[in-house]
C-alpha cells in the first residue's frame, strides 16, 4: 500500500473515531435509515416511484451480498469498496447530495486513489470503488463493462481467474479502459 493510502486509512479511521465522541450513537443510527435514505432520494430530484425503485435495487443487492446502505444509493461493501448505483432513468452514477444545477455528472468519475470499475462501457452504469491493496472477489461483474485507475501514478491493477492467477494487468494509472470484458475476472487487485 502506497504511502498516501496509508495516511489517508489513518487519517480516516481518526476522524471516524472522532465523530463518533462528537455525534453520539443516536445520531449516527438516524443518518442510515430507510426514511432517511427515500427523504434523500426524493431531496435529489427523484420521484417516489423512482425512489422506490432504487430502493428495491438496493434491497436486491444487499439480498444477495454482504454490505451496508449509506446513501439512497450507496452501498458500504468493506475492506475500502464502496458501490455506487445509477438511479432510474440515468446512466452514470452520482452524487444525490448535490443540486440538480450542478450534477452534470463527468465520464469516467472517480475518486484520487481508488480504482473504479463500470458495469457497462465508457464509464456508464453502476459503479465499484475499491480502495486497498488487497484481493476483492468480484461476484455479479459479468459482460462489457470499463474502469478507471485513478490510483497512485504508475500504479497497476491486476486481474485474476478463479483460481486467482493474474490474467490481465492495466497499464500504469491514470488510465481509463472505455470496455473492458469482465467474464473472465474473479477477482480484483488495485495495486
Amino acid at each position: 500500500m502506497s504511502i498516501t493510502k496509508r495516511w489517508a486509512s489513518l487519517a480516516a479511521a481518526v476522524v471516524a473515531v472522532l465523530s463518533v465522541g462528537v455525534a453520539g450513537p443516536a445520531s449516527a443510527d438516524t443518518t442510515h435509515t430507510p426514511g432517511a435514505f427515500a427523504q434523500q432520494a426524493r431531496a435529489a430530484g427523484l420521484s417516489r416511484a423512482d425512489a422506490a425503485a432504487l430502493q428495491a435495487k438496493v434491497d436486491r443487492y444487499l439480498a444477495r451480498h454482504d454490505g451496508r446502505q449509506i446513501a439512497a444509493n450507496e452501498i458500504d461493501l468493506g475492506d475500502g469498496a464502496r458501490l455506487t448505483l445509477t438511479v432510474p432513468g440515468e446512466k452514470r452514477v452520482r452524487d444525490l447530495n448535490t443540486s440538480a444545477t450542478s450534477r452534470a455528472a463527468a465520464q469516467w468519475e472517480c475518486r484520487q486513489d481508488y480504482f473504479c470499475m463500470y458495469r457497462d462501457v465508457l464509464g456508464l452504469g453502476d459503479r465499484l470503488d475499491l480502495y486497498y491493496c488487497q484481493d476483492y472477489a468480484l461476484q455479479d461483474w459479468t459482460g462489457d463493462g470499463s474502469y478507471y485507475n485513478l490510483q497512485t501514478r504508475g500504479t497497476r491493477a491486476l486481474m485474476k481467474d478463479r483460481n486467482r492467477t493474474v490474467i490481465d494487468t492495466t497499464p500504469a494509472a491514470p488510465y481509463s479502459n472505455p470496455s473492458y470484458d469482465w467474464t473472465p475476472v474473479w477477482y480484483v487487485r488495485p495495486c
